[in-house]
């Protein structure tokens, strides 16, 4: 079932996804713009009016020294435009006062400047300079106190203006560390929903690839490109599992049918051979002993065949406490013959008395390794074999001289009819299964098959093994 708002292709969802991841960048670069210009604003009007509080403050400490230049000037000369003068001043002083002391928190240097003021203004026609001086001294002072009140309030504004600044920092900085927070959940919100889908395409692929084919049931949920691709990988195993199945019917039964006529080949020959129904001459002894070598050959590979498909169909391994003398040995005796049809003879290294394993595959990797080694061995040379520990693995290493095998054919070898170009010393023509079937057997011990050098010999076959301690 498709998730709302999905998008319908790959690419639809990637635009998408960028499209969140910007959102919150957006949002941030609004935010830096706003809180810019909110900040810009507030440094205007503040720098506006601490010029306009200086400049009032100046005209203040201006008009105080005009007024008493011009009562002093009135009560000498006692003229009506000194009179007029002076009234003007201190009106307009009056006014100023007035403007500054609704910004001003001191009510009480307010309330006693204007007493001053009024009592001036009262007084100074009438008075004498002698009489007007305190006046004017009391007024001088309030002046200074209030020039100093004014500056105290532009420093406190000035703090203010910078605790706004740190405040609009810090809160940009929040809002940033949330916006970026929210931006790493949506790219990650993102990937998991193209990485999930992924994931589910590797399961398939390596489900694919395994013997078992536990295929996953669950449908991919994703872009539409790759549900697509997961409906086709499960289209694509579903026809592997059809071709395997085929395959091991036709195994099973070719295997099987050629077994009842190749015996009855091969008896036919021995009888022919021992010349029980009647003498041959030469030609006819050498065309029954190349009938009877085919027959050889057919049986080996028949023989190979069922064991490989044996392999196959085999589940899960039996492990258990075995002998590694008696096993190594049993397997020598019945290759004896073989290798003393060509001069050869083992070389045994056995570190381990005991190994934990299934008997019957260690035995088929150990009997495909020595027919191996005997085939493509050098006459007169010996085999090697070294069962030993190597940190926590058990090594079973098959060697001999002959043709060293190329790097890029080593991998290859372990494949199902896979032959390597140097030829065999024996009668029989190699099918490509021995090595397929050692790397199967070790893979289902829990191991692998690889080809390494050594500087003992020319050619190395080594299993790796888990190796579990018996204990005491």
């Amino acid at each position: 079932m498709r998730m709302p708002f999905q998008p319908a292709s790959l690419r639809q969802f990637i635009l998408l996804s960028f499209f969140l991841a910007l959102i919150p960048l957006g949002v941030l670069l609004w935010q830096s713009n706003s809180a810019l210009s909110d900040v810009s604003r507030y440094a205007v009007v503040e720098a506006e009016n601490s010029v306009d509080s200086v400049k009032v403050t100046e005209n203040m400490q201006n008009l105080v020294v005009d007024i008493e230049r011009a009562v002093r000037q009135f009560s000498i000369l006692r003229t009506e435009a000194l009179a007029k003068l002076a009234g003007t001043h201190l009106r307009n002083y009056q006014q100023m006062l007035d403007t500054v002391c609704q910004n001003l928190d001191a009510k009480e240097l307010c309330e006693q400047q204007q007493r001053q003021l009024a009592v001036l203004l009262q007084v100074y026609p009438q008075s004498s300079i002698e009489e007007l001086s305190p006046v004017l001294v009391a007024l001088r002072q309030n002046q200074a106190q209030l020039t100093e009140q004014t500056w105290k309030l532009l420093e406190l504004r000035l703090q203010t203006q910078q605790n706004y600044v740190v405040d609009a920092q810090n809160q940009l900085a929040w809002q940033s560390v949330a916006l970026v927070i929210l931006t790493l959940f949506l790219v990650l919100w993102a990937s998991a929903r193209i990485a999930s889908p992924i994931k589910q395409l590797d399961t398939m692929i390596r489900s694919v690839g395994q013997a078992s084919h536990h295929f996953p049931n669950e449908k991919v949920e994703g872009p539409r490109e790759l549900t697509e691709l997961g409906e086709q990988l499960r289209w694509l195993a579903s026809r592997l599992q059809q071709l395997e199945a085929l395959r091991l019917i036709l195994l099973r039964h070719a295997s099987h049918e050629l077994k009842t006529p190749l015996s009855s080949i091969r008896e036919g020959c021995a009888l022919l051979s021992e010349q029980l129904v009647g003498s041959l001459n030469p030609q006819q002894m050498e065309v029954v002993t190349l009938l009877n070598g085919s027959a050889d050959r057919l049986s080996q590979l028949t023989e190979q065949l069922l064991d490989y498909n044996r392999l196959l169909q085999q589940a899960k391994p039996e492990f258990g406490w075995h002998d590694s003398q008696q096993l190594l040995q049993s397997c020598f005796n019945d290759h004896a013959l073989s290798l003393q049809q060509r001069q050869q003879y083992i070389e045994l290294d056995c570190q381990l008395p005991r190994i934990y394993t299934d008997a019957m595959l260690f035995r088929r990797i150990l009997d495909n390794l020595i027919n191996n080694a005997q085939a493509y061995g050098a006459e007169g040379s010996p085999v090697w074999v070294i069962l030993k520990q190597h940190d926590k693995f058990m090594l079973l290493d098959v060697a001999n001289n002959g043709t060293p095998i190329p790097a890029e054919m080593r991998a290859k070898l372990f494949e199902p009819f896979q032959r390597g170009t140097a030829p065999r010393f024996d009668a029989v023509q190699g099918s490509g299964l021995g090595l397929s079937i050692v790397a199967d057997c070790a893979r289902l011990l829990g191991g692998l098959a690889e080809i390494v050098d050594v500087n003992y010999a020319d050619v190395c076959i080594r299993i790796r093994l888990p190796l579990v301690e018996e204990s005491l």
